[in-house]
């Protein structure tokens, strides 16, 4: 499952990802920095202020299941060149799946994916790499 646009931007309320609980909402910060909101089932998770250094490539990860589907989205800030990292998603025991991170308002990238997976590494075109373990989507 991928998002529709590859490019998401300010402006909008809020943006279901297809047909899964996610959504986003980007907004203004402080100091007129442009925000992420990430949301599931109308629960907000995680707030994302745009950071000029030192932004984490990988913020977070979540799963959730709805209407009997698994789907997992992670997120995080652009490194500095602006080109989002390379997101593999990991189950124990199988493949890795190369999930197509999109950017949203130029300054954050999201990835959403259909199934069931426990870890996501993020991982920028210099070598570096973040990784989580993909948490419920409901906890805290």
């Amino acid at each position: 499952m991928t998002m529709q646009n590859p490019t998401l931007d300010p402006g909008v309320d809020t943006l279901p990802l297809l047909d899964s609980p996610w959504s986003v909402r980007f907004a203004h910060g402080t100091r007129g920095r442009v925000a992420l909101e990430v949301y599931n089932a109308g629960l907000l998770l995680d707030v994302l202020v745009a950071q000029p250094l030192a932004a984490d490539l990988l913020r977070g990860a979540r799963r959730t299941v709805s209407n009997g589907l698994s789907s997992v989205l992670a997120w995080g800030h652009l490194p500095p060149d602006g080109i989002p990292p390379a997101v593999e998603l990991t189950r124990r025991h199988r493949a890795p799946y190369a999930a197509e991170p999109r950017i949203g308002a130029g300054v954050f990238w999201l990835a959403l994916a259909q199934g069931s997976f426990d870890r996501v590494t993020a991982t920028h075109r210099d070598g570096t790499s973040e990784r989580l373990r993909v948490r419920a989507g409901w906890s805290r």
